[in-house]
């Protein structure tokens, strides 16, 4: 399968604009409290998670490696690559586990309802397998589909929510769950990068070698990178128009539901999108990777559909607790990912520099 330079771009952001991002939760705890050093943070942030992307998507194209022990190992050792994907895997398995208690939380602060929202929470689980059994192009077709739905209804709140509430001046607050551990604005935009590359890392590693082009690359990257500050910074400046609103599990819920009931429909589309972008892109690569093993190999039914129901039950823990738990832990662990990809691509051009590599990884 081979992809454009739009389809890249809507795939790798769908990587990241998932519960957390949309529902202003991980804004609010990683950036909101800071004030202007916050949303400068959060736009290098922005910058530099997308320029890691790109050092992926090329380093995949160029090596003709696809997954993440193969991009973020630059060494031949099956001890390291075996840790990497155990890492990885882990990770990406706690974060579908985070969207299926986002799904929950955002039916039971629409309704009220604690036994609709496991109900709704156990439906999201069993479609998300089923697009897991259909591998990685389904995937690749849906967030072409969802994505820019998902991104156009996020602006019309963020403007209406600027329109109306951003009259008195915009006011920056601690976040009401802020977390000890990224407690200073650059730190949090560090370990923000960090977890949320970890987390997109297996979607993210085989999209180089279905890419057509670098041309195609750049073009992902930059139009990705582009709605990706768009919608990220809107979040926050309508979240300080309208401060209160991040003391709810859902920011922007709150605040749509504040200017009227049909843009708080809208908004928990976005939200209930965002959930079900990201559950795809960190569930689908997790039993691809089991099935590298025989046992599973056997299973490729009941394995997507034993891993879901484990989360299923897990998500239970609550929405905004996994976030401040999950997110920074796997962040500084995602560090490591970070420097070995940018050890593997500068190994892989001096390669190339000297004439030692020929899209493979020696």
């Amino acid at each position: 399968m081979q992809i454009r330079g739009r389809q890249l771009a809507f795939t790798w952001i769908g990587c990241f604009l998932g519960a957390g991002f949309v529902s202003g939760q991980e804004i609010s705890q990683f950036f909101n409290h800071f004030g202007l050093s916050g949303l400068l943070g959060q736009v290098g942030a922005v910058l530099l998670l997308s320029l890691l992307c790109g050092v992926v998507f090329s380093l995949s194209k160029k090596t003709g490696r696809s997954e993440v022990h193969e991009i973020a190992v630059p060494l031949e050792n099956p001890l390291l690559r075996g840790v990497a994907v155990v890492v990885a895997i882990s990770y990406m398995f706690g974060i579908y586990v985070v969207m299926c208690a986002g799904v929950g939380t955002l039916l039971e602060q629409l309704t009220g309802s604690y036994i609709l929202c496991l109900v709704c929470s156990a439906v999201f689980c069993a479609v998300i397998t089923a697009v897991a059994i259909h591998g990685m192009g389904g995937a690749i077709r849906v967030f072409s589909k969802i994505m820019p739905v998902l991104v156009a209804l996020s602006l019309v709140v963020v403007a209406a929510g600027l329109l109306t509430f951003a009259r008195d001046g915009l006011q920056f607050q601690p976040a009401a769950t802020k977390n000890p551990v990224v407690n200073q604005w650059l730190l949090a935009a560090v370990t923000y990068v960090s977890y949320n590359f970890l987390s997109g890392i297996g979607t993210l590693a085989p999209l180089g070698t279905m890419v057509r082009s670098p041309r195609d690359i750049r073009e992902g990257v930059l139009l990705g990178g582009g709605i990706l500050l768009a919608v990220s910074f809107g979040i926050h400046l309508a979240m300080a128009a309208l401060p209160v609103s991040t003391e709810a599990e859902l920011p922007m819920l709150y605040l749509a539901g504040a200017l009227s009931p049909l843009l708080e429909g809208a908004y928990a589309v976005v939200i209930f999108l965002g959930m079900f972008g990201a559950s795809m892109s960190v569930f689908v690569p997790v039993p691809q990777y089991l099935f590298r093993f025989p046992r599973f190999q056997r299973h490729p039914v009941l394995v997507p559909v034993a891993l879901s129901a484990a989360a299923f039950f897990l998500s239970q823990a609550g929405f905004s607790d996994l976030i401040g738990t999950i997110y920074p832990l796997y962040g500084f662990v995602g560090f490591l990912y970070i420097a070995g990809i940018l050890a593997h691509a500068w190994m892989t051009r001096q390669r190339r520099k000297t004439g030692g590599d020929h899209g493979t990884n020696q």
